[in-house]
C-alpha cells in the first residue's frame, strides 16, 4: 500500500492518485497555507506561501533524507514514500517572513474593506504572521482602478499572486490582464484600451482574488460577510445549472457566487446568474392570492384560493378536458405532485411543458488544455464551460415527468392552440419564470378558450389580470428542490429565504391540493417518492443526491448511479474566514 508521512504521522494513500502536497495535507486534515495556487489555474509558485520540509522514505531501509531547502507545496508532488513537514520551526520562521513581506505596503485598511471576513491576509497574518510591524519606510501607494463596470481594482491590496491575470488567459482565454513592471512597483492592470466589460464570466476574478484588491462594484459596502447566512443553491439563468453559494441576511438575497462542481461548472459561473439574485428581491413580486370576486381579483387567505382552485378544476373535470402547464423553471418534485394532482382530477386531462425560453446561441470556452490544474485525477481537467442559450433550469426534468404521466411532451404553443379552440373546460398554468413570458394578446387567447383559468406564479403578468385564481408560488430562492441540466444531472438546491408574506412553496400548494399529511412537504422524501415512481429518477433512490449530483444521462437503475468519487474541493478563505469572525 502506498503510503506519505505528513509531521511524523503516516497515512495510506491510493494507488496511482496524483496530488500535490498541498491537496493532500489537507485531505488527511493538514492546512498549508497557500494564495498563488488555484486548482483550476496553472501553478507559478510565487507567493511562496505554501514552502515546505520535503524529504523521501527508503522504501528498503526505512531511512529519511530530508532536502536541504524549502520546497513549494504546490510544486511538489505527493507520492508514495514522500515526506512533509508542514509545523517545523524552519517553516514557520518562513511563512512569518512571507506574511511580513505581504504586508510590507499593504494599507491595513480591514475595516473599510469588503474583503474583511474572507480575507487571505487577515486569515494568515493572525495564524502565521506577527503582531508587530518592523517596516518603518513609506509605504508605496497604487491607485485604484477600474477594470469594468463591475469591477474595482484596488492596487494597494493587491499581492500579485496573478490568478485573476491566469484566469484571463487560461479559462476564458481573452487576457485582459496582465502584470505590468517589476520588482515592487508591479501592478495588475488591464491592457491599454481594453475593460473586461465583454467578459461574460469576468466576475470570477473577484471571486479568486484572496484578498481585497479585486472587489465587486454590485455588492461593495453593502454587507459584512459575518452577517450573511450561506446557502447551496443552483443558478437558474440557464440550463447549465451551476452550483452557487446563495448569501442572504434578513430575508434579502445579497450576491450569488460559484460553489465548484467538477461536471458542471468546475468554479465558476457566468455574470448573468451572478447578478440574477435581484429578481428574489423584487419588491413588485406577488405578495397574496386572489380570488376573482364580482368580475374583479380579491386578495383572499391562501387556504380559501386553493379551496377554490380545487372546487374549479373538480367542477371543470366533470364537465370536460383539464389541461396544465408545467413550468421548465420547477423543480422535479413539484412538477411531479402538480402532474400527480392534475392527472388525479381525470386520465383525460391533459399536460404540456411550459414557454422554454432560449435567447442568443450556446457560448462555450474551452480552457487552455496545456496548462491548468495539476492534481487531483478525480477531476475532469479541465472541462469546457458553457453558457446555454436555453435560458431555464429544468426542461428535461419536467420533460421526464411528462413523459411518465402521459408518455409524451406536448410544446406550449401546441397547447395554446387546443385551448384557442374550446378543447378545454379549464386550464392550470404554472409559470415561475422571472423573466416575462406572455403577452397581452396571447393571455386573451387563453381566457377566452376556458371556462376556469388558474394561474400560479411569481410575478404579476398580463394573464394573471385575467385568470379566476392567482396562487403566489415561490421564487427560486425561496424553494428546496432539484433540477435536471443540459447534461442530465440531477442537482440539489436548498431554499435561502423563508416564503414572503401571502405566497406559498410550490410543493406545499400542491401538497394541500393532494391533501397530502404530516406536515410541509419535504423535498426530500418527494423525491424519493419521484424514485420509485419514474424510471428516469431511479438513481435518486432514497431523496438524497451527493454534493455533486447525480448523472441521470444513462439509463438509471437503483444503485447503478454514476457517481464519482469524493473529490477535492478548493474551500478557500470565506467559511474558515466568516466562521472566525462572526
Amino acid at each position: 500500500m502506498a503510503t506519505i508521512i505528513i509531521n511524523g504521522n503516516e497515512y495510506p494513500i491510493p494507488e496511482g492518485e496524483k496530488l500535490n502536497a498541498i491537496q493532500m495535507a489537507k485531505r488527511v486534515g493538514v492546512d498549508i497555507p497557500y494564495y498563488c495556487w488555484h486548482p483550476a489555474l496553472s501553478v507559478v509558485a510565487n507567493c511562496r506561501m505554501c514552502e515546505v520540509e520535503v524529504g523521501a522514505k527508503d522504501a528498503k531501509t526505512g531511512e529519511i533524507k530530508m532536502t536541504p531547502k524549502l520546497v513549494p507545496g504546490c510544486q511538489t508532488p505527493a507520492k508514495d514514500g514522500t515526506v512533509i513537514v508542514t509545523d517545523s520551526p524552519k517553516v514557520k520562521e518562513h511563512q512569518r517572513m512571507v506574511m511580513e513581506l505581504l504586508l510590507l505596503n499593504h494599507p491595513l485598511d480591514c475595516p473599510v474593506c469588503d474583503q474583511a471576513g474572507e480575507c487571505g491576509l487577515q486569515d494568515y497574518s493572525y495564524e502565521y504572521g506577527q503582531a508587530s510591524h518592523r517596516f518603518v519606510e513609506e509605504r508605496l501607494v497604487n491607485p485604484r482602478k477600474s477594470v469594468s463596470d463591475t469591477i474595482q481594482l484596488n492596487s494597494d491590496r493587491c499581492i500579485v499572486c496573478t490568478r485573476c491575470v491566469r484566469f484571463t488567459r487560461e479559462i476564458t482565454q481573452t487576457g485582459e490582464l496582465q502584470v505590468m513592471r517589476r520588482g515592487s512597483h508591479s501592478e495588475i492592470d488591464i491592457f491599454a484600451g481594453h475593460t473586461m466589460d465583454a467578459n461574460p464570466l469576468a466576475g470570477n476574478v473577484v471571486d479568486i482574488c484572496p484578498v481585497g484588491a479585486l472587489l465587486d462594484k454590485d455588492f461593495l459596502h453593502k454587507q459584512r460577510v459575518w452577517f450573511l447566512s450561506r446557502h447551496d443553491g443552483i443558478c437558474t439563468r440557464c440550463s447549465t445549472g451551476c452550483n452557487i453559494q446563495i448569501d442572504e441576511n434578513k430575508g434579502q438575497v445579497w450576491r450569488f457566487k460559484p460553489r465548484d462542481n467538477p461536471h458542471v461548472n468546475d468554479y465558476w459561473m457566468c455574470d448573468e446568474g451572478r447578478y440574477s439574485y435581484k429578481a428574489a428581491n423584487d419588491p413588485y413580486l406577488l405578495g397574496a392570492m386572489y380570488v376573482r370576486k364580482d368580475d374583479d381579483l380579491k386578495p383572499v387567505p391562501a387556504d380559501e384560493a386553493l379551496k377554490a382552485v380545487d372546487r374549479g378544476l373538480r367542477e371543470a373535470s366533470e364537465r370536460g378536458a383539464v389541461a396544465a402547464v408545467l413550468s421548465p423553471f420547477m423543480t422535479v418534485e413539484e412538477a411531479f405532485l402538480a402532474a400527480r394532482y392534475v392527472k388525479g382530477l381525470g386520465e383525460k386531462n391533459v399536460l404540456a411543458l411550459g414557454p422554454v425560453p432560449t435567447r442568443g446561441e450556446d457560448v462555450t470556452f474551452k480552457p487552455d488544455q496545456t496548462k491548468g490544474r495539476t492534481g487531483d485525477t478525480s477531476f475532469v481537467v479541465p472541462r469546457p464551460f458553457t453558457i446555454h442559450a436555453e435560458k431555464c433550469p429544468n426542461r428535461k426534468g419536467v420533460e421526464a415527468v411528462l413523459e411518465h404521466f402521459q408518455g409524451s411532451v406536448i410544446p406550449f404553443e401546441d397547447l395554446s392552440s387546443r385551448v384557442a379552440g374550446g378543447e378545454f373546460a379549464a386550464l392550470y398554468v404554472v409559470s415561475d419564470s422571472i423573466d416575462a413570458w406572455i403577452d397581452e394578446p396571447a393571455a386573451k387567447i387563453l381566457r377566452a378558450g376556458v371556462k376556469f383559468l388558474v394561474l400560479q406564479d411569481t410575478n404579476v403578468t398580463p394573464l394573471a389580470h385575467l385568470s379566476d385564481v392567482v396562487l403566489a408560488g415561490a421564487t427560486f430562492a425561496e424553494k428546496a428542490g432539484s433540477y435536471v441540466n443540459a447534461n442530465g444531472r440531477l442537482q440539489y438546491a436548498a431554499a435561502a429565504l423563508p416564503p414572503r408574506d401571502g405566497s406559498l412553496p410550490d410543493l406545499d400548494i400542491f401538497s394541500i391540493l393532494l391533501n397530502r399529511t404530516g406536515g410541509p412537504a419535504q423535498s426530500g422524501d418527494v423525491l424519493a417518492e419521484l424514485a420509485e415512481a419514474v424510471p428516469a429518477f431511479a438513481a435518486a433512490e432514497g431523496g438524497t443526491l451527493p454534493r455533486t449530483g447525480l448523472d441521470l444521462s444513462g439509463e438509471a437503475k437503483p444503485g447503478t448511479a454514476k457517481v464519482d468519487p469524493p473529490a477535492f474541493v478548493d474551500t478557500w478563505y470565506a467559511p474558515q474566514g466568516a466562521a472566525r469572525w462572526r
